[in-house]
């Protein structure tokens, strides 16, 4: 695995793609503060300098571009997976966000790379590990401890090759019923788009969701963003 370590980019995730011939397969950018991080649909990451773990995995002739949707739940699985073992009880909140009782702690930002003769695909991993803020999570507000970052990317990197690995071998179905089984949205209530009050029972396998409005019409549709006005 290729390893850059950076000290300030506008984000790794276009530091990947405006290098991606040179980079090779499996390569990893970390860095210590970003000036235009950015999630999905356009929303602004901000962190401060060297206090989280800002990272992207860059993964060249990626087979089946149209599996997007499940890198994000090989990425969320591993986040969680490393969360759990600092003691930190994570859920994913679909389709690409981890939470901690009820506040986000990282985001995730999945992009595919068109080149001339095959395609890649950038995963970009937020992760607030020792900056304090009383809008989102971090490992330090709930253990009040400060961490070192890179142990915790090499460890978030760990997991994901063992789930990328069970992908690879047509296992996804395990790794999708793990992403349910630490599912955050799961059986909660909240306001969704023009369904009003809806229940969301499960993700699916082709990256759509279950939900169920109040008057227990069943619903399966893909979804960018999931709002969490609960009730």
């Amino acid at each position: 695995m290729n390893y850059i370590e950076l000290d300030e980019v506008d984000s790794t995730n276009e530091y990947v793609k405006r290098n991606i011939d040179k980079l090779p397969d499996f390569s990893v950018v970390r860095c210590n503060h970003q000036t235009a991080g950015h999630g999905r649909n356009g929303h602004i990451w901000e962190s401060k300098k060297g206090q989280d773990l800002l990272m992207s995995i860059l993964i060249k002739e990626f087979k089946n571009p149209q599996d997007l949707y499940k890198l994000a739940q090989i990425a969320s699985c591993s986040v969680v997976e490393l969360l759990d073992r600092y003691g930190i009880e994570g859920k994913i909140k679909w389709p690409n966000d981890i939470y901690v009782d009820d506040l986000k702690i990282c985001g995730i930002l999945v992009e595919a790379l068109h080149q001339d003769e095959s395609d890649a695909v950038v995963i970009g991993i937020g992760l607030n590990v020792n900056s304090i803020s009383g809008e989102y999570a971090s490992m330090k507000m709930k253990m009040g401890q400060n961490y070192l970052i890179k142990p915790i990317m090499i460890t978030i990197l760990t997991y994901f090759k063992i789930y990328y690995n069970l992908y690879q071998q047509d296992c996804y179905d395990q790794i999708l019923d793990h992403a349910n089984d630490i599912s955050y949205l799961k059986n909660k209530r909240v306001q969704f788009q023009d369904y009003g009050l809806v229940t969301f029972t499960k993700l699916n396998e082709d990256g759509t969701v279950d939900f169920v409005d109040s008057n227990y019409q069943k619903y399966k549709i893909s979804v960018n963003d999931i709002s969490l006005h609960r009730k």
